[in-house]
């Protein structure tokens, strides 16, 4: 049972193929990939209203009973999938544990953009609708590694019908529309919107755009060569071009079902559109992981 809450000190220098690096830049590393994975898998469930509805009406004691199931999941998930790109002496069940605390940071920082919670809520709600996200959030943080995995192989890539520039664009359209599609044909982004104010939509774009660089740079579930690209040869380059097709799939999509029109005023069509885009910038950082 002590192995399975086995810890490394984190200035022990940890073997990665051939190079060495610290044990707390591969657990940075760690952790970022499963705070990706965990918005990867459960963000439409953060943007679901029957969700939000849940998790003020449901006993406390229930929540926490699938706070339980949920640890114990996450143990086999650990045990078997992992978030964790290397198993450097890491216990099932200390990774579990930290599975469920990204959790709790993707769930909080993500209502509290979205309007979802503010302080003027009692804790008690507050802390029930961060619970009960926790249990997906918490899933998606440990199968991390398996549902963004390392990408094709290199031979694979090299086969790709296009340039690694065409690829920026073209994943970043394909997995964003992929993505948002689960969220735009629904009323939550209305609903969101109206919850917001100015700052917390100057919140949203900061997030959408720390989230498209830590999924594709920080996690580094694929290896980056930009020295191979013309245009987008800097991740800083990449992640804005990226996040402006975002918000460019993003109006496309509610225009299409009919949320936005062309003489609403901007005032109108930008809080959805920034709001959608924070899926959308997900869903491409996913694109571009895999082309």
């Amino acid at each position: 049972m002590a192995k399975a809450f086995a810890m490394t000190p984190l200035d022990r220098e940890i073997e990665i193929g051939e190079d060495c690096e610290p044990a707390w830049r591969v657990e940075t590393r760690d952790v970022a990939r499963g705070f990706a994975g965990a918005l990867f898998v459960s963000l439409p469930l953060l943007y679901t209203l029957e969700m939000w509805e849940h998790g003020r009406s449901l006993h406390p004691w229930s929540i926490v009973a699938m706070l339980v199931v949920g640890y114990f999941v996450n143990v086999g998930l650990c045990a078997y999938a992992s978030f964790r790109q290397t198993q450097w002496e890491s216990g099932y069940f200390w990774d579990a544990l930290v599975c469920m605390g990204i959790g709790a940071v993707a769930s909080a920082v993500t209502l509290l953009v979205t309007g979802i919670i503010d302080f003027g809520l009692s804790p008690e709600i507050i802390i029930k609708l961060v619970a009960l996200e926790i249990v997906p959030t918490s899933m998606g943080a440990a199968v991390a590694r398996n549902q963004l995995g390392s990408g094709d192989s290199a031979s694979d890539k090299d086969r790709s019908p296009f340039s690694s520039d065409m690829s920026v664009v073209v994943g970043s359209i394909l997995g964003g529309v992929l993505f948002a599609f689960n969220i735009a044909p629904t009323i939550e982004p209305k609903v969101i919107t109206l919850n917001q104010n100015w700052w917390l939509l100057i919140a949203t774009v900061i997030l959408s755009l720390a989230v498209s660089y830590l999924v594709v740079n920080l996690a580094k579930f694929d290896e980056k060569d930009y020295s191979q690209r013309k245009i987008f040869n800097t991740p800083y380059i990449e992640t804005s071009f990226s996040y402006a097709l975002a918000l460019l799939v993003s109006f496309a999509l509610l225009w299409a079902f009919g949320y936005i029109g062309w003489s609403d005023p901007p005032t109108v069509w930008i809080p959805l559109v920034v709001t959608m885009a924070y899926a959308t910038t997900l869903g491409g950082a996913a694109g571009r992981l895999i082309l």
